[in-house]
């Protein structure tokens, strides 16, 4: 080879170090404009996170709110029913309602005809003395509007061992009404209640405090004299909104107002020190680093790519000689192929020439005269018809082809008009000056009772894995029903057991009021008060045995599909609802929740059981794998449908799917939670169930750190089962 001159070689590496130093420029350029964005993204998405977490922590409190509020109303109609309740009887209704609302720290029972009362617990009543001003001002508010009034705050005593707390009392009158009527007759007295407004916000502060944030609790009634309730702030003098303007929106505070007993409250969140700092700065140097280093490795990678094709240059003409003498050889060696009685081929793509050994001759039992020259033609037409195609294909991919070997399979008929497979391996002998192949060369084998060992082997196999899910899928079928089971009975436990109290209330009530009727004491009041309560108490017996016949009634349904998977006519949002009221009982374990937005009238002739096991199957697969570690998920189950075919979404904003792992989730036993509660086995029964007893279609796709969406598409006339699933 002869040398460059030296103004060439001198011009060649100016033009390799601009190229260098450009590639440096832009790895550096792009590198800055990825960093500035992760940063920027991660502190919006933040921001966005804190934002629902607040509004998280205003719902916990506001839920917390209303239930006192109503626990307080209900005291009051109780006392309207049994205005001449002993002090045992409201000492047990008290204790029943400070257990179930740990707002409430003491409950008074003030009659307005001079007597007593009752408080419980006893050793809380100084509060009644000390906010009597205030709460004769909440009376009076009440008995206008006829619902519970709170005061305003003041310090109680709860606790002797602790100062005092701010705490508010709540009231609600209680009348006397007729009773063939629901008119008030008198006012007979009032239910107050003083409420623990640490023990209130309890559940709040809680998701406050995992949310990253401080809670400030305000009462705001009187504008011009605020008080604060509740405060878990390091900085008592903080002001709310001080940061509303700040352009760190991860450091902004969220203000709120809620209504209690009639007065405002203000809840103030504001983010807490370590909450406040900047976000994402790990991830954003990270990418930084990474940009760095990899502009670094590319300009390295060019610099010894340039000097590797300097050195090419130099080493062509070599190759060239190093490639006459490997064709010599493997002339060589085609020689001794032949020897062995294997069929060797040649195929010069540019003339389209086609030439065979003696050897295929033998084994296809067709003459060299039949044949001819170029066996190409006649060849091609003695190959299968399905399998010319791939043929075709590969000599026409040979291009892209990466290395010179390759390797085919085909049918072709013989002589006898039997057909044999052919295994083929060939490799490229001959490349023009752009790399093209222009001669290839291989050797033919016939495989056919390989192949047809083969073919048995597969239709075993697939028989077998068959087998296999379909038994698989009863298996899980099975344990989803004692589930359900479990479910509905201790769902049911709820309704069944107000029935019994409510019963037992009736039967105690009926023995008083036969001693009186025998001893003659009997009085128009008395009477009509025990119609009153007999009607009352009947109405709230009705409704609990009417949620458990309810209840029955679905999972009479739900089980009945899972366990027979018997093709029926139904409508997708009815048989949707069904399983997840048998469904929900299991899931309230956890504070994740299913959102069901399927529209009325989807009418589908097919199998509820299988389709009511892919359901169950894809939300206790998003309750146990997406929403590992995570407070509060969402799956969220929605259809659409056409003239033909319906379109079912189960979408969750869990962890998401690694891709490595969406690659493998359909198959057999396996799972990410080996031996921690997974099977291996649900997703294979979906996919089974989709595509086999459905007749449909499932697609998977998932995001890391934004969720996992799963499509089923399903036509809404299953077909008929093969014959040999029957």
């Amino acid at each position: 080879m002869t040398p460059l001159p030296l103004s060439s070689n001198a011009k060649r590496l100016a033009t390799d170090m601009v190229m260098v130093l450009a590639v440096l420029g832009a790895g550096l350029l792009c590198t800055a404009a990825v960093f500035s964005n992760l940063r920027e993204a991660q502190t919006l998405r933040i921001y966005e996170q804190r934002s629902a977490l607040a509004e998280t922590v205003v719902a916990a409190l506001d839920h917390d709110a209303t239930s006192t509020i109503e626990a307080i109303r209900g005291a009051a109609l109780m006392a309207e029913m049994q205005p001449g309740m002993s002090a045992a009887q409201f000492e047990v209704y008290a204790s029943r309602m400070k257990t179930t609302h740990p707002g409430l720290a003491a409950i008074q029972w003030q009659k307005q005809d001079g007597e007593t009362g009752f408080i419980h617990p006893p050793a809380l009543h100084t509060w009644v003395h000390s906010a009597r001003p205030q709460i004769a001002e909440a009376q009076k508010d009440a008995r206008v509007v006829g619902m519970p009034v709170a005061t305003a705050p003041f310090p109680a005593d709860l606790n002797p061992a602790e100062p005092a707390q701010a705490a508010v009392a709540l009231s609600v009158p209680v009348y006397q009404r007729s009773s063939g009527s629901d008119s008030i007759n008198r006012h007979i007295g009032f239910i107050n209640a003083l409420v623990d407004v640490s023990a209130l916000t309890r559940n709040a502060a809680y998701q406050a405090q995992a949310s990253g944030s401080d809670l400030l609790l305000i009462d705001e009634s009187q504008s011009d004299k605020p008080v604060t309730l509740f405060s878990t702030l390091q900085h008592q003098e903080h002001v709310r909104g001080h940061d509303q303007e700040s352009g760190h929106k991860a450091a902004m505070d969220y203000l709120m107002e809620l209504s209690f007993g009639s007065r405002t409250w203000s809840i103030l969140l504001h983010p807490s020190a370590h909450a406040a700092e900047t976000p994402g700065m790990r991830q954003a140097t990270l990418a930084l680093l990474l940009g760095f280093v990899m502009t670094l490795l590319l300009t390295v990678l060019l610099v010894r790519s340039q000097s590797s094709r300097r050195r090419s240059e130099m080493a062509r003409a070599h190759e060239q000689a190093l490639r006459d003498e490997l064709l010599a050889e493997q002339y060589r060696l085609q020689e001794v192929v032949e020897s062995t009685g294997v069929a060797i081929w040649e195929y010069n793509l540019q003339q389209r020439f086609l030439s065979v050994g003696e050897r295929w001759h033998v084994v296809s039992g067709y003459s060299r005269e039949e044949l001819g020259d170029n066996v190409l033609t006649s060849w091609m037409a003695l190959v299968h018809p399905d399998d010319r195609d791939h043929i075709s294909a590969t000599f026409a991919g040979l291009a892209a082809l990466q290395g010179d070997r390759f390797e085919y399979e085909y049918r072709m008929r013989q002589k006898d008009g039997a057909w044999m497979w052919v295994n083929s391996r060939a490799h490229v002998v001959e490349r023009d000056a752009d790399g093209t192949p222009t001669k290839v060369a291989g050797i033919n084998l016939e495989v056919t009772r390989q192949k047809e060992a083969e073919m048995r082997i597969h239709a075993l196999n697939a028989s077998l894995e068959a087998q296999m899910q379909d038994a698989l899928a009863r298996s899980e079928a099975r344990a989803t029903l004692g589930t359900l089971i479990a479910s509905v009975s201790h769902e049911m436990a709820t309704p069944m057991g107000n029935s019994m109290m409510t019963a037992s209330t009736l039967s105690a009530q009926a023995a008083q009021f036969e001693q009186q009727l025998e001893a003659g004491t009997l009085r128009r009041s008395e009477l009509t008060q025990f119609v009153s309560q007999v009607r009352d108490g009947n109405a709230l017996l009705l409704r609990n045995l009417e949620r458990a016949v309810s209840l029955l009634k679905n999972f009479r349904q739900v089980a009945a599909d899972q366990a027979s998977e018997q093709r029926r006519r139904f409508d997708l949002q009815d048989c949707l609802r069904e399983i997840m009221d048998t469904l929900t009982p299991s899931l309230r374990r956890q504070r994740h929740r299913v959102e069901l937005d399927v529209p009325e009238g989807i009418a589908m002739d097919s199998y509820p059981g299988p389709l009511g096991q892919v359901l169950i199957n894809l939300i206790n697969n998003a309750y146990l794998h997406a929403f590992e570690g995570m407070e509060q998920g969402t799956v969220q189950v929605s259809a659409s449908a056409t003239d033909s075919r319906v379109t079912l979404v189960c979408a969750d904003n869990g962890r998401g799917i690694a891709p490595e792992t969406l690659e493998k989730m359909f198959q057999p036993f396996f799972s990410t939670r080996i031996g921690r509660g997974g099977t291996g086995l649900g997703m294979t029964i979906v996919e089974n169930l989709v595509k086999t007893t459905l007749g449909g279609q499932l697609e998977v796709s998932s995001v890391l750190g934004q969720g996992t969406t799963i499509t089923i598409t399903l036509p809404l006339q299953a077909p008929e089962p093969r014959v040999d699933e029957l």
